[in-house]
This record gives structure tokens, C-alpha cells and sequence, in this order.
């Protein structure tokens, strides 16, 4: 090798050793690379969306004992917002408060600033606790603690007027024959009558000036505050009256 090459051939090699190796630098910090959207974005994915609109639904609901799933959301395409603070506003009808196919309109704010707004559908699964029959039970019967006892079902896919609290079924009458483990509904149930027909009731007949009862039978039943027909058994005559207690109905007079 010639002298001048050697001298060179030293040269680069304290050069390059006075650099050291090559260094990797990682950005860190919120916000300081990109999200998977893009520069400073980030994609929202449909979980997100979901819990949104339980939370919502929880919120119009206002019932602690009721857990909502959300499932099945439609409608999503790829939603890209900002960097931030993300919340959302969920609008639904009243009505999906039943759950079952939902609607919601969704509003996307980041920092407070509205970014987007969406539509989606979706199936909203409400469960809670409904009373379902111990053990069959007859026309008229009416219904007892022992009879009843609570069962977790989907309310979605219900009718709306099942039973969900103890105190609007006891106490009442079955209007017609329930199976054991039969779901209990509202049109289930009737308030007894007072008076059956058949009952001898005492015939109230008053005035301002005047009282006077006898003894009657009921030719129909009822609650209290109806009116029903009964049979005045002094003077045999059909007349009609109010209801006043099981004993008791007031009869017309002017």
C-alpha cells in the first residue's frame, strides 16, 4: 500500500469511530405520533359505540336491576376523529327504553366540539326479573306469595305488560288459567269483585230527609264504585245501585 492511501485509509477509521453506532429515536407522549387513523386522528371502534348507547339506555331506564347488552350494530363505517377528549351523545325514542331493533342517532364531540354524528341500528337485550307462576293456576284464583316467584328474562322479547313487581299481582284474580312456570302478564289479573252475583247485600236507599235499607240480592258482581243490577227481595223489583263495600250498595233514588 502506498503512503498516501495508508494515511487516508486511517483517517476514516477515527472518523467513524468517533461517531459511534447508529441511534433509534422514539417519539412518546399523547398525541405526539400518529393514531391509527392517521396524523393526530384516531379511529372509534364499534364497542365504543355500543357501550355508548347502553349507557344511554341505562340513563332513560333508570333502573339498576335491568342489565342491557347492545348487539349487532349496523350501519358502522370506518368514523376517524381528532385526538382528544371523546364523549358522545346518544338520541333514542322512549320507546326503546323496551329495547328490541334500535335507532340512535350518535353525536361524536371531542374537547366539547361536535366532530361527527351517525345512525345506526342496532338490538338492545334488556334483562330483568318477572314473576312467573310456582304452579298452575285456575280461573279466579287468587294469587298468593306462594303462587309467584322471580325468574331473569330478556324484557325485550316480552310483552310490555309483564309482570316485574310483586305488589301489582297479589292479591288479584287470574282471569283465566295460568301454567306452572307460565310468565305472568297484567291482563293476566283482575282486581276481585266485591260483590258476586248471587251475594245478598244490604239496599241502601237515602236522602237528606230520610234512610232506609233492606235486603237485596246481586244479580251481576262487581267492584267497589260500580254499578250493578240487584233484586230488592222485600218488593221482589229489580233495581239498580252503587257498590259501596262487599255489604253495602247504595241504591238510586231521586
Amino acid at each position: 500500500m502506498k503512503p498516501c492511501r495508508f494515511f487516508v485509509s486511517i483517517f476514516i477509521l477515527i472518523v467513524l469511530l468517533s461517531f459511534g453506532p447508529p441511534q433509534t429515536v422514539e417519539a412518546s407522549g399523547q398525541g405526539a405520533g400518529p393514531g391509527r387513523g392517521g396524523q393526530g386522528t384516531r379511529v372509534v371502534d364499534v364497542e365504543e359505540i355500543a357501550l355508548a348507547i347502553e349507557t344511554h339506555l341505562h340513563r332513560l331506564i333508570q333502573d339498576g336491576r335491568k342489565r342491557i347488552e347492545v348487539k349487532d350494530v349496523r350501519g358502522y363505517e370506518k368514523i376517524v376523529v381528532p385526538q382528544g377528549l371523546l364523549t358522545f351523545e346518544v338520541l333514542l325514542p322512549e320507546q326503546a327504553s323496551r329495547g328490541g331493533m334500535i335507532s340512535p342517532t350518535v353525536h361524536f364531540f371531542v374537547n366539547g366540539q361536535e366532530v361527527k354524528r351517525a345512525r345506526f341500528h342496532a338490538r338492545a337485550d334488556i334483562y330483568g326479573n318477572v314473576l312467573i307462576a310456582t304452579r298452575y293456576l285456575r280461573r279466579h284464583h287468587v294469587v298468593q306469595s306462594e303462587d309467584l316467584q322471580w325468574a331473569n328474562r330478556n324484557l325485550s322479547t316480552l310483552p310490555p305488560d309483564v309482570a316485574t313487581e310483586m305488589k301489582d299481582i297479589l292479591g288479584k284474580r287470574t282471569t283465566l288459567s295460568v301454567n306452572s312456570n307460565e310468565i305472568l302478564r297484567m291482563s293476566m289479573v283482575e282486581v276481585p269483585p266485591l260483590v258476586n252475583k248471587g251475594d245478598q247485600v244490604i239496599l241502601l236507599i237515602e236522602n237528606e230527609q230520610f234512610r232506609i235499607t233492606t235486603l237485596g240480592e246481586a244479580k251481576e258482581g262487581g267492584r267497589k264504585g260500580d254499578r250493578v243490577r240487584l233484586l230488592n227481595l222485600a218488593s221482589r223489583k229489580e233495581v239498580c245501585g252503587r257498590i259501596l263495600d262487599a255489604n253495602t250498595v247504595r241504591i238510586d233514588f231521586k
